[in-house]
């Protein structure tokens, strides 16, 4: 017998909603787009109202597919109060709900969830302006090293907003003995919702950067809505924040938990790390409790990272070893600072690293630092496109870029989207680099970019891709490798 993830009092409880019929509630599944819903297990469906789209609309499909559950706002229904009950009327066996809102009511009941299954777990919030996504996969691999791969529950691609964590809790299913979530945001107040579902036990926070500057006008607003993750940790549980983050005291104030700062300058005595050498495309070794780790991750800022995760994991009470064992274990994310050997369309064989997901200014700067640094490499090769969402900072912030393009030794630098025009003036009055600007990022100057370093470069060069996702920049890998395979 299959049993709900609910039941209808502890929905209609959770949601403060108000049933239309008397249909049975019964949902092992929780989707919000209708194209997800499936006849293969009862579901319950929640339309979200967006500024150009409201998910009311698909309500007619989801239930041709099999929806078992359908959430609704109040405000909809008493707009079309005939239609909405004809529809129950028609479809006698589906629990239909009328709530305030939507979104809070799929919040809230997530809320509910982890509240009635994850009384015995542990679970851990990860947030940040940069690396959480990173520092996440570091954790689960982790505590899949200590508590198997069945005793883990963690945040599902990057399902990590105001809609995805309350998703991503949904899949737990209660006998995990550990839950990794991460927690993004893009409003005010979206990571104090989503903490309110979470609750979590463990938190960290990675940095305080300018993500999301545009949104929130300070790395002080940004410091205030993430140290919201830290909110409900208990009196048994820990904040981890970064010793050198000048924010880390102002986002720990009034915490109940344990108080742990991370860092390289936190002493060995401390944190049982002893840095042994940065090993560039190879990553870092390390030495914890006596253990010779070998991340593989490249860039000290993965270091950085993995130390969060240690010191995350020690409270816990995971072993040395088994933290030894899952970060080693650990992968490259695709599209997050993937390092690999590539062989272009002119033969040669090259070094291509790959970052094209997310791009501030904080991540942006991070990567031209470790290709800066990279030695016994041949040229060093940049495609950089637009970092988004930086608002009034937009300019300034891709200026800054340009400066510390200036300082590193690369050869050919290429620049696309309009915001990098402030990089490329600096560049060009500053500097020797040859460098060149693309006002869009289209298939025609893409193809441009690839000849032109098809061209020109050789065996051991480096070559950089570097933007937010609405860049598109991987799909230079195709045009410059000649496949629209993964890197080789």
């Amino acid at each position: 017998m299959i049993e709900s993830l609910l039941t209808k009092e502890e929905l209609l409880t959770a949601v403060k909603g108000t049933q239309i019929g008397s249909a049975p509630c019964l949902f092992n599944d929780v989707q919000t787009d209708s194209r997800n819903v499936s006849s293969e297990k009862p579901c319950m469906f929640v339309p979200l109202m967006g500024e150009f789209q409201n998910g009311h609309k698909y309500i007619p499909d989801v239930l041709k597919k099999g929806a078992s559950v359908v959430l609704m706002n109040e405000a909809e229904y008493q707009e079309k109060v005939s239609y909405y009950e004809e529809l129950a009327a028609t479809n006698s066996d589906v629990c239909f709900v009328r709530v305030e809102n939507t979104l809070h009511a799929l919040q809230d009941a997530a809320e509910a969830y982890v509240t009635k299954k994850c009384r015995n777990m542990i679970l851990v919030s990860i947030t940040g302006s940069s690396g959480k996504t990173t520092t996440k996969e570091m954790m689960v691999s982790v505590a899949r090293a200590h508590f198997g791969d069945a005793g883990v529950a963690y945040t599902y691609g990057n399902l990590n907003s105001e809609t995805g964590l309350p998703l991503s809790v949904f899949k737990i299913r209660g006998d995990e003995k550990i839950g990794i979530f991460e927690m993004g945001m893009n409003r005010v107040n979206e990571i104090g919702e989503i903490s309110k579902v979470l609750k979590s036990r463990f938190g960290i926070i990675t940095n305080i950067g300018t993500a999301h500057i545009g949104i929130l006008g300070s790395q002080q607003n940004i410091a205030t809505e993430k140290r919201k993750s830290l909110a409900y940790i208990p009196a048994d549980g820990a904040a981890i924040v970064g010793a050198a983050d000048p924010f880390a005291d102002y986002c720990t104030e009034g915490v109940r938990g344990k108080i742990v700062k991370f860092g390289k300058d936190v002493p060995s005595d401390k944190s049982g790390v002893k840095f042994i050498e940065d090993k560039g495309l190879f990553g870092t070794a390390f030495e914890l409790d006596g253990l010779t780790v070998n991340l593989p991750l490249s860039g000290s800022y993965n270091y950085l990272n993995a130390l969060s995760v240690i010191a995350c994991a020690k409270e816990i009470g995971i072993p040395s070893a088994d933290i030894k064992r899952g970060l080693e274990a650990v992968a490259a994310i695709s599209g997050r600072m993937e390092v690999c050997q590539s062989v272009l369309c002119n033969g040669k064989k090259v070094v291509l690293i790959k970052d094209c997901y997310n791009a501030n200014l904080d991540s942006m700067m991070k990567v031209i630092d470790f290709c800066g640094e990279l030695k016994n490499v041949g040229k060093k090769i940049f495609v950089l496109g637009d970092m988004k969402e930086l608002g009034a900072e937009s300019e300034k912030s891709h200026e800054t870029v340009g400066t510390r393009i200036s300082e590193t030794d690369a050869s050919q630098v290429y620049l696309v989207g309009p915001e990098m025009k402030a990089a490329e003036k600096v560049l060009q009055t500053g500097s020797n680099i040859c460098v060149k600007w693309f006002s869009e990022s289209n298939d025609k100057n893409f193809k441009e970019i690839a000849e032109s370093i098809n061209l020109t470069a050789n065996d051991n060069d480096v070559i950089l891709l570097k933007g937010s996702h609405s860049m598109q920049l991987e799909k230079l890998v195709p045009l410059l490798c000649g496949s629209d395979e993964e890197a080789r």
